[in-house]
């Protein structure tokens, strides 16, 4: 389906590109871009919204981040599914990445049949996030992201963050919708999820070196998680 067919959304467009720390997008069922903001345009394309046009993710950002964006689109076009401020790392200006949460709903016709994908990713390192606590957490989420597969304490955590534990766990929960052990369990599952794509690891060893205890904990969670075990989805990956 050609841009044409989302015409009426210019006008959401327009009040997307007033915000730079919001990126906004609408895809085809292909989950190629149709119409992107100028957020998005400025840290993928040079400012250049056209040469985004019909791109995919993994044409536009590195594999690490692609795979994550691609799957959620997917799911979205496939089962009508929404992503509901899921939390994820974004690519900005000079290669940086950078945590925002993600919202896509599927876009539907007259009919009520998926034709498109459309969604926001709301930087949490703005400005704009200073006032409602994302400053404070800053350096406990930076410190989870590089010591995931490490045994990380909460009580660790709102010490990094100058917070009781209390404070700490209402502060995660209320900016990320998860409690901080979701959101270890998140990032542990994340990097699991591109080594069984990526990597002919064991399962024994991606469970290990992400951070699980053993193979069977993996397992558990990760089933929970995707709704299917880490052998089933690697075999889906390599067409099995």
């Amino acid at each position: 389906m050609n841009n044409s067919a989302f015409a009426e959304h210019a006008v959401t467009e327009a009040l997307f590109d007033a915000l730079p720390d919001v990126v906004y997008f609408i895809k085809d069922k292909l989950g190629s871009y149709v119409r992107v903001n100028q957020t998005l345009a400025d840290r993928c394309a040079d400012g250049d919204k056209a040469k985004l046009i019909g791109k995919r993710p993994t044409e536009v950002y590195p594999a690490t981040l692609a795979v994550s964006y691609a799957r959620q689109d997917e799911l979205v076009l496939r089962t009508g599914k929404r992503v509901d401020q899921q939390l994820e790392l974004h690519i900005y200006p000079g290669g940086k990445t950078g945590w925002c949460l993600t919202t896509k709903h599927a876009l539907r016709d007259s009919k009520g049949q998926i034709v498109g994908v459309t969604g926001i990713s709301r930087d949490l390192n703005a400005p704009s996030d200073k006032a409602s606590g994302f400053a404070e957490l800053a350096a406990a989420l930076r410190y989870m992201q590089r010591h995931f597969a490490e045994s990380i304490r909460i009580e660790e955590l709102a010490t990094k963050a100058g917070l009781s534990v209390y404070q700490f766990e209402q502060r995660v929960q209320r900016l990320f919708q998860m409690s901080p052990m979701q959101l270890l369990h998140k990032l542990r599952l994340d990097e699991a999820t591109r080594r069984l794509q990526e990597t002919d690891q064991s399962l024994a060893d991606i469970a290990i070196e992400t951070g699980w205890c053993d193979q069977s904990a993996f397992t558990r969670h990760f089933s929970r998680y995707a709704g299917m075990s880490p052998g089933k989805f690697r075999s889906l990956g390599q067409g099995k």
